[in-house]
């Protein structure tokens, strides 16, 4: 069963189309699925340099076009295309996002007689993908699945008796994946950088009894647990990311993005 997400751009007559479709697993034993397509659906489609198509992984299909009625008949033909295999496209949970004009109307889509539902967002592979194109929303809701996480674990590890440090590489390891996650590809501004190391603050204070009444400042509080501050972390991580596509042969389709927004 395919299973198809799409995003479109801001005017519906000039579509950015994303169809991302989940198949079942094969034979060659290849992990599945990347957090870094929202990426690709976020960036790619057409630049002076290059035109993308489509994106092809294990199994995930990325198409692209410009316009809605082109969008309709990719679908049909990948739906048709897919049929010999024993495969056919998922159309309820197919969405529909129109990219970067979350003000602009819903229209409904119909598609070989199924109608495919518009969405304001959608989350693929664990990051959310809003009509917005910006990382806010993913980040807030990151922040939000990390807090929580944090309250779990407030009696039966925070407030416990093991040591400062074995909390610490508890959280280190429970709790700071959850929001680095997909962090690499998201856009921060210095408003959210600040945003992101009062989470950090926060969850290292909790971590130390500290209240807010003690008028401990965060320079302290680095001082006690060592941790570097969390937007700095995410900085590294992208910075490390840029390396692997600037590094990748020029056929790849990354470095083929990279290069289309940033010749090197």
């Amino acid at each position: 069963m395919l299973e198809s997400m799409v995003v479109l751009n801001s005017e519906w007559s000039k579509t950015r189309l994303c169809c991302c479709s989940r198949s079942v697993s094969g034979p060659d034993g290849l992990a599945h699925g990347t957090y870094l397509q929202p990426w690709y659906a976020r960036y790619n489609y057409r630049q002076e340099k290059e035109t993308f198509s489509d994106l092809d992984f294990a199994d995930d299909v990325a198409l692209f076009a410009e316009m809605l009625s082109v969008f309709v008949l990719t679908l049909e033909v990948m739906n048709a295309e897919a049929q010999p295999l024993g495969m056919s496209t998922n159309w309820t949970k197919t969405k529909i996002q129109n990219l970067g004009g979350c003000d602009a109307p819903c229209q409904r889509v119909i598609v070989q007689g199924n109608e495919v539902e518009v969405v304001e967002s959608f989350t693929y592979l664990g990051s959310l993908i809003h009509c917005s194109d910006g990382s806010e929303l993913e980040t807030k809701r990151r922040a939000t699945i990390a807090s929580e996480s944090m309250f779990a674990l407030e009696q039966n590890i925070w407030r416990s008796s093991i040591t400062l440090e074995t909390k610490l590489r508890l959280y280190n390891v429970c709790i700071l994946p959850i929001f680095l996650y997909g962090s690499e590809v998201r856009s921060v501004t210095s408003t959210l950088s600040k945003k992101i190391d009062a989470l950090d603050n926060w969850c290292l204070r909790r971590i130390l009894h500290i209240h807010w009444t003690d008028f401990v400042s965060n320079d302290e509080v680095r001082s006690r647990t060592g941790q570097p501050f969390l937007s700095d972390t995410i900085r590294r991580r992208r910075l490390s990311f840029f390396g692997h596509p600037s590094r990748a042969d020029i056929s790849q389709d990354h470095s083929r993005v990279l290069q289309a927004f940033m010749p090197l």
